[in-house]
This record gives structure tokens, C-alpha cells and sequence, in this order.
């Protein structure tokens, strides 16, 4: 037996923050929170978000944080939080901040919110936190939030990039899915079928609605908020966040890893197309789908060089210890070269 929480709860809408105090209190939040965000989020949402809630009356403290999300970066915030003896914690920004505050929320149990500003990946409902560690990503299980808002007059203004972002890392299901199944069948890993229709659902609906993600519209920011927090729900039922990611993730982290180029969602989304042509499925409809959504679909769009990417996909299946279509062994450096050159990464 195993207990699934799925306790998120949700505010959403155009001006969901204009109500953040009323939200909160219909939530349970407690008085006394610590607020984090970056640099950036500050100027954009967060000072006006941490005033709006001292002025509903809530104790706050606040953070910047500098870097991104690693267990350095992770631990600080820990002891300062700590220190200020919070009761709940609030991430204000994009996926690095918010897979910090679900570490903190989890490791001391404090009531933990959400507060996206991008969409540039899935980590804002998710219960686990992608950490880095000495050039590696760690997937650590820790917890869902207690609430999400999702503002979208907010989400709308974001810059383009963070969407096409965020839609490349939800197209992973596509490449995820199928080396999820083989997981199961040839490396005995947990499989969760009902998961998994979910997923492929989810995706097909996205798939319809790539034009308008492409135009940040309406429906197309609801379609990508919903679907990015339906991963949460999906990574709980199935005690894995293999519903969500495989080979085309092990890729992106390589990527991050050698050359610390481009978004995570970016870096999926080239992963996505290498992935499928290794799945001999139709890697042409995700490079078209990733153009649509004006996504990356080759090196020199992110920066990034031949030598990078054959290196990358050298390493790839060391990043995590999933059973792939990349198999265990890797590829040599003239298949991941021909690779890349048949999938028109580089030319």
C-alpha cells in the first residue's frame, strides 16, 4: 500500500494575485512566511507580491536568490529559514525557485506556495526538486505544494522563450512514454498504465493547441499552466517522474552538463527529436510542433557547437539510472554526429 497526497490547491485566473490575501487565508496558509525569489522575479512580482501580503497582514521575510537551483543554494535557504522560525514558504519566479521552496518546504514540513512566473518547466506543482550537485542533476522526492496560483496576466507577459520553453518540456511525453513502457518490459522498473493514458492525453491536447501557445493566448497559457501542473498530479499516482521524462531528459541534462547552454525546456526539446528518431517514430512532427512554438530545434540556436553535443550524447545515458532507448552503453561519437546531422540539429 502506499499513500498518494494530491492536497494542491489551486488559484487561478486573469488577476489571481489581486485576491493572493483572500486565497490564503481560504487556504490554511500561516502568518508567518518566508518568500524567495531571483533577481529578475523581484522587480517583475515579487516585491509587489510580499507587500500585498504584509499588507493582508502576514509576517514576511524575503530572499533573493543569486544562481540557480543547486544543493548549495538549497541548504542556505534551509538555514534561513530555519532561523526565522517560518511557518510556510513562498516561491515567487521561475522553476529553479520553485523546485528550491518544495526542498525547504519539504525537508521542514512547512506549508509550501507556488507562485509561477514562467512556464518554463513543469517543476511548479511537481513533488520532486531537480538539484545540481558537482555538474549533475539529482531528481530528489520531495513535496508537492500546498498551493499553486497561477495569475495569468502574469503568465501572458512572460517572454516568449519561457513558453516555447515550457512547451518543449511537456512534448517530452511523447519520447518519455514509450521509453517509460520499455522500462517496464525490459528493466523491471514501475509502470502505471492509467498514468500513463493521462499523459499521452494530456500531450495530444497540447499537440492541438500548439498555435495557441504559439500566439500566448489565453487558452494557450491555460492549456500549458494546466498541463504543467497536471505532471504534478501524474508524478504522485505514479511515485516516479518517469510519466514525464526519459531519454530525451537524460539528453538535456548532458547538455547542462557539458555546456551549461540554453533552458531545461530548450534543451528537452532538441533531446525530444534526437529521442523519437531513435524511436523510429515522427521525429519531423516534434521538430515542426518545437518551430510552431518557436522553440529551439538546432545547436546554434542555443549556442551550442557540434563537439558539445556529440560529447552530450556520449554521456547521456550516465545522467540518471533509467532504462532507455539510449541503452547502456551510449553512443559512439560518429553515430551521435550522424544522429544529429539526419534529426538537422547541426548541418
Amino acid at each position: 500500500m502506499r499513500l498518494i497526497k494530491l492536497a494542491t490547491n489551486m488559484s487561478v485566473g486573469l488577476g489571481a494575485l489581486n485576491e493572493i490575501g483572500e486565497v490564503f487565508r481560504q487556504s490554511n496558509a500561516p502568518n508567518k512566511l518566508f518568500l524567495i525569489m531571483g533577481p529578475t522575479t523581484r522587480k517583475l512580482s515579487g516585491d509587489a507580491v510580499a507587500d500585498r501580503l504584509t499588507k493582508e497582514g502576514y509576517n514576511v521575510v524575503t530572499h533573493v536568490i543569486e544562481g540557480g537551483a543547486t544543493f548549495d543554494n538549497a541548504e542556505d535557504v534551509l538555514r534561513r529559514v530555519k532561523e526565522s522560525g517560518a511557518e510556510g514558504i513562498v516561491g515567487v519566479g521561475g522553476g529553479s525557485i520553485i523546485d528550491i521552496v518544495k526542498y525547504v518546504g519539504f525537508k521542514l514540513d512547512l506549508f509550501t506556495i507556488s507562485i509561477p512566473t514562467t512556464l518554463s518547466s513543469d517543476a511548479i506543482a511537481s513533488p520532486f526538486s531537480v538539484l545540481w550537485k558537482e555538474g549533475k542533476s539529482h531528481a530528489v522526492r520531495t513535496k508537492s505544494p500546498n498551493l499553486v496560483i497561477g495569475d495569468y496576466d502574469v503568465l501572458m507577459k512572460e517572454p516568449h522563450k519561457f513558453v516555447a520553453a515550457g512547451f518543449g518540456d511537456m512534448v517530452a511525453k511523447y519520447t518519455a512514454l514509450f521509453d517509460w513502457r520499455l522500462a517496464y518490459w525490459l528493466g523491471d522498473e514501475p509502470y502505471l498504465d492509467f498514468a500513463a493514458q493521462l499523459a499521452e492525453s494530456i500531450l495530444n491536447l497540447l499537440l492541438r493547441r500548439v498555435k495557441d501557445v504559439a500566439a500566448q493566448n489565453y487558452i494557450g497559457i491555460e492549456t500549458l499552466f494546466y498541463a504543467e501542473v497536471m505532471d504534478g498530479y501524474l508524478m504522485e499516482l505514479a511515485n516516479t517522474t518517469r510519466v514525464a521524462a526519459g531519454s530525451e531528459h537524460l539528453i538535456a541534462f548532458a547538455i547542462e552538463h557539458v555546456a551549461g547552454k540554453g533552458m531545461h525546456g530548450e534543451q528537452v526539446g532538441l533531446g525530444t527529436i534526437i529521442s523519437a528518431y531513435l524511436q523510429n517514430r515522427d521525429w519531423r512532427m516534434v521538430r515542426e510542433t518545437l518551430e510552431t512554438v518557436g522553440a529551439p530545434t538546432a545547436a546554434d540556436e542555443l549556442g551550442l557547437s557540434k563537439e558539445e553535443l556529440i560529447k552530450a550524447l556520449q554521456i547521456a545515458h550516465q545522467m540518471r539510472n533509467w532504462y532507455t532507448i539510449l541503452g547502456d552503453r551510449g553512443l559512439s561519437a560518429g553515430k551521435a554526429e550522424r544522429l544529429l546531422r539526419y534529426t538537422k540539429i547541426i548541418s
